[in-house]
């Protein structure tokens, strides 16, 4: 209970500054349910009503938030979200010290909430972080012994010989280039390579080959799974979940269907694991007239056979092998035609040929595209230019980083 309470102590610091000011354009009965929600937290007189004072802003706010396209959701809705998230979980806290025997429950629940503010929300970003990461270490300490040691590292069992469908070029290997090589023969001229020796000294590698060091760190926290064979396919869908169930279901053991955490953003949501890893010193070249760059990172962790389709993407890519290997498909932009995009605006820039099973009667011209390839292993970054075609697949069980700028 000493824990839990100085817990509660170091986010109520939060709070010390006015956060309802930051959320004064919500719709009038969203704010009256929320302050009087933060006024019971704030002043210690949590109950089941307060706490479902503050669900009801959640509630409401969770159907703003899935309504039309997410790029249009206001700010000031997912501004709205967060905060009551993050009251939430203070409360979660408070009814968790006054009941003893569901307390690794309310704890669970309050780093849910947390993830869910994070991942949803926008703004309050410091406050949910730090809430996630002090309930996190509190219920490693509770469930410590939910860890297996003998399922401790991945395995292995690519076998790079023998694939179906369409053979590529051998894409080229640079060891170490200097930022002046890279720019001049690949950045500025788009062409792709696979670049040695350039992230060897990530502490990820040595730390997430091991099943028990993921779920120490980022177990308890929730995370968006794509289900299915791909997106393109009608049995694909999404599923918010805990990295530890993502493990045991997808990793360790093989469920009903392929699961995969793909291109999310877990090192914004989890900074223990930011500190594995590096931003590598090549995403400082820019196309960018002012020099100015932002790189957006993202993670993609699953088991064997992920597939993600032939498609491409309007930002340079350094593409990461962290554990395990994968097999990647390229083709220049001057394929596109030969590829045959979606006429959907939504996959307009995905192929609907399947580089492992080509229909040549619906796809003809597909004969005629050049396609490279590479069998990406780890602590090696692949370099895939905007606009290439790229189609993945998985040989192992997989973690992989990309990093993303203009």
């Amino acid at each position: 209970m000493e824990k839990l309470n100085s817990i509660i102590s170091q986010l109520k610091v939060f709070l010390k500054t006015d956060r309802l000011s930051q959320v004064r354009d919500a719709l009038p009965d969203s704010l009256f349910l929320l302050e009087k929600g933060y006024n019971l937290v704030t002043t210690d007189n949590t109950t089941r009503y307060s706490l479902k004072l503050i669900e009801s802003v959640i509630d409401i706010s969770w159907e703003d938030l899935n309504i039309g396209h997410w790029s249009t959701v206001p700010e000031n809705h997912r501004k709205l979200h967060a905060l009551a998230c993050f009251l939430k979980v203070i409360g979660l806290l408070q009814l968790a010290m006054q009941d003893d025997e569901n307390t690794a429950d309310n704890l669970k629940e309050a780093v849910r909430t947390a993830d869910l503010g994070l991942i949803l929300g926008c703004g309050f970003h410091d406050e949910l972080s730090t809430a996630a990461r002090l309930i996190s270490s509190a219920l490693f300490e509770l469930e410590s012994d939910s860890f297996d040691p003998e399922i401790s590292k991945c395995t292995y069992s690519s076998n790079c010989d023998a694939f179906p469908g369409i053979k590529g070029e051998e894409i080229c290997s640079l060891k170490l280039p200097s930022l002046q090589y890279f720019s001049e023969h690949h950045f500025y001229p788009q062409k792709p390579a696979i670049l040695l020796d350039c992230i060897s000294h990530w502490p990820a590698f040595g730390k997430w080959d091991n099943i028990n060091y993921l779920k120490k760190v980022a177990g308890h926290r929730t995370v968006p799974i794509e289900l299915g064979s791909s997106y393109t396919e009608n049995d694909w869908g999404m599923r918010l979940t805990t990295l530890q169930e993502f493990i045991e279901n997808h990793i360790i053991r093989k469920g009903d269907s392929v699961g995969y955490l793909a291109q999310h953003q877990l090192f914004n949501q989890v900074p223990e694991l930011q500190n594995d890893i590096c931003v590598p010193e090549y995403c400082c070249i820019s196309d960018l007239e002012d020099g100015s760059y932002g790189v957006d990172t993202n993670a993609w962790f699953g088991p064997a056979g992920t597939v993600t389709p032939l498609h491409y993407d309007p930002k340079h890519n350094l593409f990461c092998q962290v554990v395990g290997s994968k097999r990647v498909l390229l083709y220049s932009p001057e394929d596109s035609e030969n590829l045959y995009p979606h006429d959907a605006t939504m996959l307009n820039n995905t192929a609907q040929v399947d580089p492992y099973s080509p229909n040549y009667d619906l796809f003809p011209k597909y004969r005629q595209a050049k396609a490279y390839e590479c069998h990406l292993r780890p602590g090696e970054m692949l370099y895939i230019p905007p606009k290439w075609w790229h189609h993945i697949r998985s040989l192992d069980i997989s973690f992989s980083v990309s990093f993303w700028w203009e």
